[in-house]
């Protein structure tokens, strides 16, 4: 890397890797990736922004099960991160809300979500096999186990790390890039008895990203989400993305309505 100040904003999701996330590096850290130990290499991927920072996506949810035809949905993201916490609202079929909040710490009890649906209807996210904590990048903050053997995603070279949830149900292989300590890649698998299965449940990828017109943040375009007998993928083609010190839209967040 170059030793100058890196400003990196992204979104993955839970998307939630959905996510845009606010990391800038300061030039003290501007070392390659590859060549920091573990430890020192997730501190610098989890760490939270030094300026804060909002983003807006708007996009199309396309999701095919077995051989039924593909549905598709509307879905919103909008997130604000500071050095505290990452906000984030996702909106699913525009009757489905979701308020987020991550603490950047690896405390089970640092990750909050409030849901806003009408009961009768079912969660089109799970239907998907999203979680909106995946947005908003939960599972990093997950206890680190160990470290696996490099690999390129989308021919970026990429530190794995295998990490343990907080129930212990659950582990989350991420893929992050050596370069910009951004996750490009997750595949989560059940944990039994202490035994992690063979396969993994779920998958979730970065198939696309673009700088924004400003070229100040990374934003993502496309994000691929599969598992057995599923395939989801979500296009942001509609994004936007600034500094907070500039001024927040007011619409960030969309107004909840009252569900019967």
């Amino acid at each position: 890397m170059q030793n100058r100040l890196y400003r990196i904003s992204y979104l993955l999701c839970s998307v939630s890797l959905v996510f845009m996330t606010s990391w800038n590096l300061k030039a003290e850290d501007a070392v390659p990736g590859a060549k920091l130990d573990a430890s020192e290499f997730l501190k610098i991927s989890r760490r939270p922004p030094l300026e804060e920072s909002w983003a807006k996506m708007q996009g199309e949810i396309s999701h095919k099960r077995g051989t039924s035809d593909t549905i598709k949905y509307p879905i919103y993201l909008g997130i604000r991160f500071t050095p505290e916490r990452t906000l984030a609202q996702v909106v699913a079929n525009k009757n489905e809300f979701y308020n987020i909040g991550q603490s950047y710490s690896d405390k089970p009890e640092n990750t909050s979500i409030i849901v806003n649906r009408p009961e009768k209807d079912k969660s089109v996210l799970a239907d998907c096999g999203i979680r909106p904590e995946d947005l908003t990048l939960s599972f990093l903050y997950w206890s680190f186990q160990k470290e696996l053997k490099s690999e390129e995603v989308i021919g970026c070279p990429c530190r794995i790390f295998q990490l343990l949830s907080p129930d212990k149900k659950e582990s989350a292989i991420v893929y992050i890039s050596s370069q910009y300590f951004l996750p490009l890649k997750v595949e989560w698998f059940k944990v039994s008895n202490g035994k992690e299965s063979a396969d993994p449940d779920r998958t979730l990828e970065i198939k696309s990203f673009k700088k924004d017109p400003d070229e100040k943040f990374y934003l993502v375009y496309t994000l691929g989400i599969f598992g057995p007998g599923f395939r989801t993928k979500i296009d942001f083609p509609e994004s936007s993305a600034g500094y907070s010190q500039n001024g927040v839209p007011p619409e960030l967040f969309q107004k909840i309505p009252e569900f019967k």
